[in-house]
């Protein structure tokens, strides 16, 4: 896992990493002093939806920043959560209060207790905020996460795509919470990497055990912040993915079954970590279809892939589940929310719903 950086200063990267996404969004704006990205006043009163965390998962969150999707995102340090106190002016002064809040959030430990803390305080002064937690890492399973539960990872993306289309629709935030909050019901994820990363800015001593792996090995369950796994292993990329899968999907996995897939009705997202080539995110994706179709009988309805939540530069990648289900609202599907256009930079959907629907000749 490389060292080298163009930029060491971990401040400073944060914060030009934060204002560039001003520049390829002329529909954002960027509170330095607090690292919020947050929509620009002039769109449409809608329920305001906020998520946010450590940097280093870049595009996450505030490149999902823009009509369709968030309504603001607030950014700590590498791999640290936001204060509460920066989590509270997002909340009371960068958003639309009108119609109510959504506050979207991963599943760690301070994200949790800062968001939350938060959430309180502006529920305390009146404002209309719900919070959603989001854990979708199989990873950990039930044995190990006990009262604490899953961690949240890339699956998160699809949670907040669905609900900020939603709420562009229109929608209160009693609905938007409760489909968002289906969603996560619905989706696993699990990742897989080559090594831990390396920290800009952090002393590297010795040979820099810290990020790497024994030759060959691959650690299964890693998570986004250099977690350990459950597993360290020797094998090929085949055998990777039937391991992964079954992790995700076996309904005999009394730790780790945490959704069953009865129908094909679903969205697979394959994650880029932030350091795999293109093209070798490209064979890792056709080999995790392959082994869908011909071991589960599943074929997706939707695939994405990209780089949808980095661990800076991490040589791995996840992979997503959505088990599509019924919104109970009348003629509106999770996959039409899905499919409903955004203007964020972060989002790689370019496949339009007729495309997608389209039989093949």
């Amino acid at each position: 896992m490389s060292t080298k950086h163009f930029i060491n200063d971990a401040d400073h990267l944060v914060n030009a990493a934060l204002h560039s996404l001003t520049f390829t969004n002329p529909s954002l704006a960027f509170d330095e002093q607090n690292k919020i990205i947050h929509r620009r006043p002039g769109y449409t009163s809608q329920v305001s939806i906020i998520s946010g965390g450590g940097s280093g998962h870049e595009p996450s969150f505030g490149a999902y920043v823009g009509e369709g999707f968030l309504t603001a995102a607030v950014a700590g340090t590498i791999f640290a959560s936001p204060n509460a106190e920066q989590i509270y002016k997002t909340i009371i002064s960068k958003v639309d209060r009108e119609k109510g809040i959504l506050v979207i959030v991963m599943n760690y430990t301070g994200d949790v207790l800062n968001f939350g803390m938060a959430v309180e305080r502006a529920k305390s002064s009146g404002l209309n905020v719900k919070m959603l937690v989001v854990g979708d890492d199989v990873g950990v399973g039930r044995a190990r996460s006990g009262k604490v539960g899953r961690r949240g990872i890339a699956g998160t993306i699809l949670v907040q795509k669905i609900s900020g289309a939603l709420a562009a629709r229109g929608a209160s935030l009693d609905e938007v919470y409760r489909v968002a909050k289906l969603t996560a019901d619905n989706i696993v994820s699990l990742g897989a990497s080559l090594g831990h990363v390396h920290v800009p800015g952090r002393e590297i001593v010795g040979p820099n055990p810290s990020c790497a792996l024994e030759s060959g090995k691959i650690e299964i369950g890693m998570g986004i912040h250099n977690e350990a796994g459950t597993a360290q292993i020797d094998i090929s990329l085949p055998e990777l993915v039937k391991i992964m899968l079954a992790q995700l999907l076996d309904p005999n996995d009394q730790d780790r079954a945490f959704i069953r897939i009865d129908s094909t009705e679903v969205v697979l997202l394959v994650n880029n970590l932030g350091g795999v080539s293109t093209l070798e995110i490209g064979g890792i994706t056709s080999e995790i279809i392959i082994q869908l179709e011909k071991s589960y009988q599943i074929k997706p309805i939707r695939v994405l892939t990209g780089t949808f939540m980095s661990s800076l530069n991490g040589l791995g990648f996840s992979i997503s589940i959505l088990k599509i289900v019924n919104t109970n609202i009348e003629d509106l599907s999770m996959l039409q929310l899905l499919d409903d256009a955004s203007e964020v930079t972060g989002w790689a959907a370019p496949i339009r719903k007729s495309t997608w629907e389209r039989e093949p000749i």
